[in-house]
């Protein structure tokens, strides 16, 4: 018999550290969603019999500018679902399979949803050069990969991805991080009907808070995404923030490359003095450091109200704002 005891020892809770004055922990954007274009979707555009309703999830405007963003020819509106962020995504895909698998270090959410699902997940390490390990993989089985890697940012070649295509096993490929990174192996869909891009607003867009993601797939994978998610999964406030941002590209992209350019010459930096760090295509850093070493330093940060997000491999640190990295820098220059 179920009980709630029994959830709470097999679940992971989902846990983030106490906001600071500077939180670099979640990967969130350092701009705030532009209050010009804010005005012009919540002022101008918001239909208020929209609120009473239960409204589409997602609605034929939202799945026509994804299709324009992603611009892929062989794409149609069947091809594409959202989701409460990429995570419900990610969740509701688990309920689906057999058996999970990933390779850390790797995004925590996949252990955590797996153990609070109680389905049976696989995790086997990357190897040391952070490539994905020939594996045991079988039909059944969904296997997740973010591309940049989450935490480390590195990129995985696409003979890795497929290769495991080829096994039969169905690919999820987190794209969480792809404006980051220019890369995207989303013309993958067109060979293989085993494989899902997933991505998110959270992340280049400044809409964490909307929990708002998309599911790029196969006909038949999205009908069955669709057949058992929740119903109305995404509110109609978030869906026109998420119109609003696609129509706004250009605002998005200067603020893209301003990340990028900061990432770059954070990432320098700590070569210089010193750090062991990763080639991260994400909107973070990654510093290999582990054991009392990672608690010294994330300790000496927390000193001066700054919070960080520790790995068992080491530290990441999200791209702030040049103020907040110089902050960052210099703490670390004076903790080598």
């Amino acid at each position: 018999m179920k009980t709630l005891d029994t959830v709470i020892n097999r679940a992971d809770p989902y846990e983030t550290e106490k906001r600071t004055t500077i939180y670099l922990a979640l990967n969130e954007n350092p701009f705030p969603f532009p209050e010009e274009i804010l005005q012009e979707a919540l002022f101008r555009r918001m239909n208020c019999d929209r609120l009473r309703i239960y409204y589409d999830s997602p609605d034929d405007e939202l799945i026509e500018k994804i299709m324009q963003y992603v611009d892929c020819d062989f794409l149609k509106k069947q091809n594409i679902s959202i989701g409460n962020g990429a995570d419900e995504i990610i969740y509701v895909m688990m309920t689906i399979f057999d058996r999970i698998v990933f390779f850390p270090p790797t995004y925590s959410c996949y252990k955590i949803f797996a153990k609070a699902l109680n389905i049976d997940y696989v995790e086997i390490p990357l190897d040391i050069d952070l490539r994905i390990p020939s594996a045991d993989l079988r039909e059944g089985d969904l296997v997740f990969i973010p591309n940049p890697n989450n935490p480390t940012g590195h990129l995985f070649d696409k003979k890795e991805i497929e290769f495991i295509l080829k096994k039969g096993a169905f690919v999820a490929l987190d794209e969480a991080y792809y404006e980051f990174s220019k890369v995207t192996y989303i013309d993958l869909l067109a060979k293989y009907e085993n494989l899902a891009v997933l991505r998110t607003f959270s992340k280049a867009f400044s809409l964490a808070a909307q929990r708002i993601g998309y599911v790029i797939s196969s006909e038949r994978f999205i009908d069955a995404y669709n057949r058992v998610r929740l119903p109305f999964n995404v509110n109609y406030i978030s869906q026109l923030l998420a119109k609003t941002a696609l129509e706004n590209i250009s605002l998005f992209q200067e603020r893209i490359q301003f990340i990028i350019n900061e990432r770059e010459r954070m990432r320098k930096f700590l070569k210089s003095v010193g750090y062991s760090t990763t080639e991260s295509h994400g909107n973070f850093v990654f510093i290999f450091m582990e054991g009392e070493r990672q608690k010294a330093l994330t300790k000496a940060l927390s000193k001066k109200n700054i919070t960080v997000r520790r790995f068992k491999e080491g530290i990441r640190i999200t791209v702030g704002t040049k103020e907040q990295n110089d902050l960052v820098l210099k703490e670390l220059e004076v903790f080598k």
